[in-house]
């Protein structure tokens, strides 16, 4: 699909919300010592293979909707635009409050929104907020609205909790399950939320400053690898005593195909767009973990030294990992004026999509 191309659409703010609560990797295999020890794992051995050395954890009842609001807060805030402009409302995250009504209506009445104002979910898999930054840029090109906001939360606390408790019961597990089963533990917690805006009105707000424009993107569903990683329930209000949510992943068979995926994503994106590998200044990909991005790198054939990660001390944050990285790296890394920055997004399904901004 694509390619998608903007002239008016600009990034307005961006804000994260994390949790307090840290979890090393460490921390977690000693929940586990009896199942290492009976299959002779050596301890350290999560860290060593994701790179992840810790993650954070809501409490086990937090709502998506209630953490996505925080985030979409400091977001309005850093815009400085008032709440009765938002004309569309955005949530994608994995973890949704219900079945019904959509999160993105429960975060909408928590902001106080207007009537006019619409609230929809999109859900993707890790690659959600990527749809939603997408739904909301063509609304503001075609004209329809004029400021979006765009959130995720992820509170995956009772997955890892649930997964934590099913191998501690379960006597019969071998390696080959731990394997399937082990990339719930690269998971962690988090919110993060967009303010999106048409160029004129951004300008208005900001005087003579340029905000990050978004050029354009490209995007596939290459869906005859859809069964390489499932999730078993849509569990938020429920607990461990009548569901109990655990995600399987053919990590290897999905590492191989989400990277073969991305040499063809970048090479669709550099001719539809028109960025060449030294064009991109800066890259922020998917937060899963080093062994994938390594590898999404060098079947992209991209300079992994333009890269910046946050899944070390963060983890993989669903949907809500790759904004969060831009949100925060745009301000670690300092990207100037006139910079492009290229987002590599991937979810299971197995869905890309690539978006390039100029800062």
């Amino acid at each position: 699909m694509g390619p998608f191309r903007f002239k008016n659409v600009c990034i307005e703010s961006m804000a994260v919300n994390l949790p307090d609560q840290e979890v090393t990797s460490a921390e977690l295999e000693d929940q586990l010592a009896p199942l290492y020890q009976r299959l002779q794992i050596p301890f350290g051995t999560l860290e060593k293979l994701s790179g992840v050395k810790a993650r954070r954890l809501w409490p086990r009842a937090t709502m998506p909707s209630a953490v996505s609001t925080v985030a979409a807060e400091r977001a309005i805030e850093k815009a400085g635009i008032k709440r009765e402009q938002i004309e569309v409302v955005i949530n994608c995250s994995v973890t949704r409050d219900f079945f019904e009504p959509a999160t993105a209506c429960i975060i909408h009445q928590n902001l106080k929104l207007p009537e006019q104002t619409a609230a929809f979910d999109i859900t993707n898999a890790c690659i959600g907020f990527s749809n939603g930054l997408l739904q909301a840029a063509t609304m503001i090109e075609a004209g329809v609205v004029k400021v979006a906001l765009v959130t995720s939360g992820e509170t995956i606390t009772p997955i890892v909790e649930s997964t934590v408790h099913h191998l501690q019961k379960n006597n019969d597990v071998q390696r080959d399950d731990l394997l399937k089963i082990l990339p719930t533990f690269t998971l962690g917690c988090g919110a993060v939320a967009y303010i999106l805006t048409h160029e004129s009105l951004s300008r208005t707000l900001n005087a003579s400053k340029q905000k990050p424009k978004l050029i354009g993107a490209v995007a596939r569903s290459a869906t005859d690898h859809s069964d390489l990683c499932a999730g078993n329930a849509d569990y938020q209000l429920f607990d461990n005593a009548q569901v109990s949510p655990l995600m399987y992943t053919e990590s290897a068979k999905l590492m191989a195909a989400a990277a073969k995926l991305g040499g063809r994503m970048f090479k669709d994106f550099s001719e539809q767009i028109g960025w060449s590998r030294e064009d991109v200044q800066h890259t922020f990909c998917h937060q899963v973990g080093k062994q994938v991005n390594d590898a999404f790198y060098r079947e992209m054939g991209l300079d992994i030294e333009k890269e910046f990660t946050v899944y070390k001390t963060l983890g993989n944050l669903v949907s809500a990992a790759l904004p969060t990285c831009l949100a925060i790296g745009a301000e670690e890394k300092g990207i100037k004026s006139g910079e492009k920055v290229l987002l590599t997004a991937f979810g299971s399904g197995l869905n890309s999509i690539f978006l390039g901004f100029v800062w």
